[in-house]
């Protein structure tokens, strides 16, 4: 009696069957690809206070996504069952697609509703000023904020100068109606007087404030006010994370060997401070946060991506006012080279509900536009 037998083809070949090597060669890369995402996607839970790596991994997430975006693109022309791998790994990051571009067309605010701004101010253009005796925009950009319709300003790298009306921002914004808290950083110009640091403006009283220092000496820093806002208190944090100091005017510029790799040398180091840096800081705002007796609203900039540890730090105990009601992509860097990050934040207690969310792109007098949400009590 004869007998069938039944051979099992292995794995690869039932993979790799009836493709060209070009085709095989995109799917290894595919393959290849799909292992490194997962390890990214799990980087965003690690700090890189403890292993910086981590930082550099979650930065190439977009780049990642986009990367599978293409791949389905590819297979459903050529092979359309092989495109399920990329598929299933943009499904798991869906969380991240979802702080990547904004599809909300808001909502109308009810009675009671009130308004927060959040800008890195640049210190008003101050540097045109002092630099090229330029008057024009400090004064817009102090207009815009005056005439913004804010019931709270959230302003890092603030600055005002009593003895010059053009850059006198905390008696013009107090002109009309804001209570102000404010308290300067160190490590401004030594030729300069004046104001400098992390500020909050609101035209609801203010019951309690203070301060998050990071690092003493240190630039950046943090301050919270809490409101009343109605019958219930709203801690508003306002915070100035490390900044990578990167500058990007020169950067790509240089054509030799040389030039380049010393770019690169520079723009590694920058950015693994960067990472480590802020990782510290922003453990601080965490605890912070987690401890509050009242609800919270924390703004910023965060100098930091939607897919850092940073941002998914906070992310655990806070809503994202763009997630839930922003649209398009919401870049809030105004920088010709890096004009695709956004790394200016309102995050808010999921107490509050937010009506609309704004990136001001036409505001450009400084290298960040302003970002605006509209929240109300649930």
């Amino acid at each position: 009696m004869a007998r069938v037998i039944f051979r099992k083809k292995p794995v690869t070949s039932f993979l790799f069957a009836s493709l060209s090597w070009f085709s095989i060669l995109v799917l290894v890369l595919n393959l290849l690809l799909a292992a490194y995402s997962f390890v990214a996607f799990g980087a965003v839970h690690v700090s890189p206070a403890r292993y910086w790596i981590a930082g550099f991994l979650t930065l190439s997430l977009p780049v990642v996504l986009a990367g599978h975006a293409v791949f389905i693109l590819y297979w459903l022309l050529v092979s359309p069952l092989r495109g399920l791998l990329s598929a299933v790994v943009l499904l798991l990051g869906l969380p991240l697609l979802q702080r990547t571009v904004g599809v909300h067309s808001g909502s109308e605010p009810p009675p009671g509703a009130f308004k927060v701004v959040s800008f890195n101010t640049r210190l008003f253009s101050a540097h045109d000023y002092f630099n090229k005796g330029s008057k024009e925009k400090p004064r817009q950009a102090i207009e815009w904020l005056r005439r913004s319709g804010a019931d709270i300003l959230c302003l890092q790298e603030f600055y005002s100068e009593d003895r010059i009306t053009a850059l006198n921002s905390i008696r013009q914004l107090k002109a009309q109606g804001y209570r102000a808290y404010l308290t300067p950083v160190f490590g401004l110009n030594r030729y300069w007087e004046g104001f400098y640091g992390v500020a909050i403006f609101t035209k609801f009283p203010i019951l309690n404030t203070g301060d998050l220092v990071f690092d003493r000496g240190s630039l950046n820093k943090g301050v919270f006010a809490d409101v009343r806002i109605g019958k219930d208190t709203v801690r508003i944090i306002n915070i100035h994370l490390h900044s990578m100091s990167i500058q990007t005017d020169s950067l790509g510029d240089k054509k030799n060997y040389r030039g380049l790799k010393e770019d690169s040398r520079y723009t590694f180091r920058k950015l693994k401070a960067g990472f480590t840096a802020r990782a510290r800081q922003i453990a601080l705002v965490d605890r912070f946060v987690r401890e509050s007796p009242h609800k919270v609203i924390l703004c910023g900039d965060f100098n930091d991506i939607p897919y850092s540890y940073t941002y998914q730090r906070v992310r655990r105990h806070l809503r994202n006012a763009f997630e839930d009601a922003g649209r398009g992509f919401g870049f809030s860097l105004n920088d010709d080279k890096l004009f695709f990050l956004r790394i200016d934040n309102q995050f808010y207690d999921e107490a509050l509900e937010v009506h609309d969310f704004n990136t001001h792109r036409d505001v450009d007098f400084s290298d960040h536009f302003p970002i605006s949400a509209t929240y109300s009590f649930r």
